[in-house]
């Protein structure tokens, strides 16, 4: 059965975790910030919850053996439809950058050089890391090593699923600068000292980059542009970088973009996506435009968003709205939130604007918010919805400029049902965390539908205690179609941290290529087995669906006529990229529905197969690494790691 603390007593070690980094949690756990209880209107307790045994459901519970316990943050009156917080560990490092290692369940996360760190290099316990490998399956970090500084970096992926880190800050104690910097890191699944970064002299930008932004695009290639030559609270045109380079690179040097001085100085880290059509959509300031991936020019201008600028140190946040076959694919892009001026007295922006960037005549249509929020993570969940964490509502993005942290998240449902017409909002409050996560946090949806909140690091190399200090502590947050009537079997206890989740089941893809993994750059594995997905080509997968509503082939095909109300079919299958997060921008995140054309139903009691067709391009679907989930009627199964090519 469940036991209930109070919040800051100390949790029970679990079994066979290492030894420092049980003492870590153990201490951070006790530090639980009093203002919490009145912020969020309940107290929190801390509960011991037991892995149930397969078989059970997710509130039974079970006294047989001691296999770990977690946190649960629990408040009177809410319900888990609603989420359900977890504390599952601690980061070792500040997370200021994060990305996912593909083909594994492993995040990593990055930090500035500093004495803010936790975590110490293996070969010398006194020799500070600024990287570290996160396992979520076993919530533990093993330190990695980096040359330059990867401060206010950006990063992305290669096809091959190599992490890219780039640009940076100036030269720290025994770490390089890393203005001009890129670095590698391959998927690995060992744990040797093979499977780190991998920094080359011979490689490097054409232009050093501060808080510049990476998108990937159709062909594989990776698309760099802006930032700063140094740190600064806000660009000029001293210090600014108003160019644009690839990688891998072009024979000629950055090019000028003009459009990076027009919007000065609110341009740090400008926002980013590759449309379906190919070409990007950017924005800065107050401006959106349309750049050509072929011409390298400005192919349309977009109305100004109303309102103060959304970018650096303002900080709103910025997604592409899932892209899906039932309605042609047709990008839609959502900004949120923000600062209302340049002051520690600002107020958190209210409202988001939305756009079809594509439109002839596009134009912004604007929502409000629930609250105001600047420094929001905009994260996409597996079921096609937009997650709002983190930030505050009052201050700007920078060193000790925020307070009024925003503990409560948002969920923002880009179609609209009943319930959103009835309500006129697409927004739903979750319910809340009691860890502030101001400046310099992320967020990132994992495999098992689940999404890790980690960061906040608001003070400038310090580990002394403040109202908001440095976090490591690490969160999960479980939305609520894991706690649905619907039953499911068990999933791995690993991936699942001892809860039965009650979705559909995706397993693997039919057809599997044993292929190398043979890196452009980093330290690789060896071989490894890949799921393939190829452009344009018919595959299967085996799935099982629990709700009864499915019953034939009529109810799971993709629509062919367009849906004007965007609201998605019974049955999808996603490809999601969590991208490459750092200061509230999700560089190349994506979700791409994919068709399904076909449905055979097993009557013989064993799994049904989909018929799934492919990704039309690269420019709907990036080459690389996707997490790929089957969602029947809103609940999406856990994800499987594929590959499009």
């Amino acid at each position: 059965m469940e036991e209930e603390e109070q919040a800051g007593e100390h949790l029970q070690e679990e079994e066979g975790q290492d030894d420092t980094q049980k003492g870590a949690l153990a201490s951070i756990l006790e530090s639980v910030y009093s203002f919490a209880a009145n912020k969020v209107g309940a107290k929190p307790v801390v509960v011991k919850k037991k892995p149930p045994k397969a078989g059970n459901k997710g509130d039974d519970d079970d006294d047989d053996g001691d296999d770990g316990a977690q946190l649960r943050f629990q408040y009177e009156g809410t319900s888990r439809h609603l989420g359900q917080w977890d504390l599952v560990g601690v980061s070792g490092v500040s997370a200021m950058h994060a990305t996912l290692i593909p083909n594994t369940n492993k995040i990593v996360l990055l930090e500035k050089v500093e004495k803010n760190t936790h975590a110490f290099l293996t070969e010398n316990a006194e020799q500070f890391s600024f990287s570290v490998e996160y396992d979520i399956d076993e919530s533990t970090f093993r330190p990695l090593h980096t040359k330059t500084n990867q401060f206010c970096s950006a990063g992305g992926y290669r096809p091959d699923g190599t992490i890219i880190s780039l640009g940076g800050a100036e030269a720290q104690a025994n770490i390089a600068e890393g203005w001009n910097s890129l670095r590698f890191l391959s998927s690995c699944n060992a744990t040797h000292s093979r499977c780190d970064w991998d920094t080359r002299n011979d490689i490097t930008l054409k232009a050093g980059r501060w808080y510049p932004t990476v998108e990937a695009l159709a062909d594989g290639r990776l698309f760099i542009m802006g930032g700063s030559t140094k740190g600064a609270s806000v660009n000029d045109k001293e210090i600014g970088v108003p160019s644009w380079e690839l990688y891998p690179p072009l024979e000629s040097n950055p090019t000028h973009f003009a459009f990076l001085e027009e919007t000065l100085p609110y341009n740090l880290y400008p926002m980013a996506h590759l449309l379906p059509d190919g070409n990007l959509f950017i924005f800065a300031n107050t401006r959106g435009i349309i750049f050509s991936t072929k011409t390298w020019s400005i192919l349309k201008n977009l109305p100004e968003l109303p309102g103060p600028p959304r970018n650096y140190p303002l900080s709103g946040g910025s997604v592409l709205l899932p892209l899906r076959p039932e309605s042609n694919y047709e990008p839609e892009v959502l900004i949120c939130g923000g600062a209302t001026e340049f002051s520690s007295q600002a107020k958190g922006q209210d409202q988001c604007g939305r756009i079809k960037p594509l439109a002839k005549d596009a134009d912004w249509v604007m929502e409000d918010m629930p609250m105001g929020r600047m420094m929001p993570d905009l994260t996409l969940l597996p079921d096609g919805s937009v997650m709002m964490f983190n930030g505050a509502n009052r201050g700007t993005a920078g060193y000790g400029r925020a307070k009024d942290p925003v503990l409560r998240p948002i969920r923002y449902q880009p179609w609209d049902t009943s319930e959103t017409i009835q309500a006129n909002s697409r927004f739903t409050i979750q319910n809340p965390s009691y860890i502030p996560r101001l400046y310099h946090s992320i967020a990132m949806p994992v495999l098992d539908g689940r999404v890790m909140v980690a960061g906040s690091n608001p003070n400038a190399n310090t580990l002394e205690w403040s109202e908001f200090p440095v976090e490591y502590r690490v969160e999960m947050f479980s939305p609520g179609y894991m706690f649905t009537d619907t039953p499911r079997p068990l999933l791995a206890a690993g991936r699942t941290i001892g809860r039965t989740i009650k979705r559909p089941e995706a397993l693997s893809i039919q057809t599997l290529q044993e292929t190398n993994a043979n890196p452009e750059r980093g330290q690789g594995d060896g071989p490894a087995t890949e799921n393939i997905i190829s452009f344009n080509t018919v595959f299967e997968i085996e799935v099982q669906f629990y709700s009864g509503l499915v019953t034939s082939e009529a109810q799971v095909l993709t629509p062919k006529e367009g849906n004007a109300g965007g609201k998605p079919s019974r049955v999808q299958v996603n490809l999601l990229n969590g991208g490459f997060v750092t200061h509230s921008t999700h560089m190349s995140q994506r979700l791409v529905g994919l068709e399904v054309v076909g449905y055979v139903v097993n009557r013989e009691g064993g799994l049904d197969k989909l018929k799934v067709k492919g990704p039309r391009d690269g420019a709907l679907t990036p080459p690389g690494w996707y997490q790929m989930t089957v969602v029947e009627n809103g609940i999406p199964s856990e994800g499987t790691w594929v590959r499009v090519q």
